[in-house]
């Protein structure tokens, strides 16, 4: 006879932000995202409800280029995505950082005419920039 084994899953709801698309709009002018600003590039801003974590601490955003494969069916070519239970803390301009830093992973490349996009990793656990300009605490309470 075969085990049953249940697992429980938890369901995440990722829907798109206003909030923070209109906050991505308020830092859109930062010389930091300058290659962002003059492309074509398409981001949906989203808002998770998932408690999202690595390594046992919390993950306040992610930015996730959309496959190739999905390209058909999503209209955007990277999703940043807030968790929200994992940010509540945070004011408006802790937020605008966090956007700041996740629009920082939106990498683009020119080759001709065409615009070529991938994920740019960390420098270190951050991005320099950002701990020279906010300090390697910005997001603490």
């Amino acid at each position: 006879s075969a085990n049953l084994h249940t697992r429980s899953f938890i369901l995440e709801q990722r829907e798109p932000s206003e909030r923070y698309s209109a906050l991505a709009t308020q830092i859109i002018d930062d010389p930091l995202l300058d290659a962002v600003k003059n492309s074509q590039v398409r981001i949906a801003y989203l808002e998770s409800d998932w408690e999202k974590k690595s390594q046992g601490r919390p993950v306040l955003g992610q930015c996730e280029k959309v496959p190739d494969r999905f390209r058909w069916s999503v209209p955007y070519d990277f999703t940043i995505t807030i968790f929200q239970p994992n940010v509540e803390h945070l004011n408006d301009k802790q937020l605008k950082i966090l956007l700041l830093h996740e629009l920082m992973h939106v990498g683009i490349e020119v080759d001709g005419n065409e615009e070529k996009y991938h994920v740019v990793p960390h420098d270190v656990e951050d991005f320099y920039t950002i701990l020279d300009r906010y300090g390697m605490r910005w997001a603490d309470e």
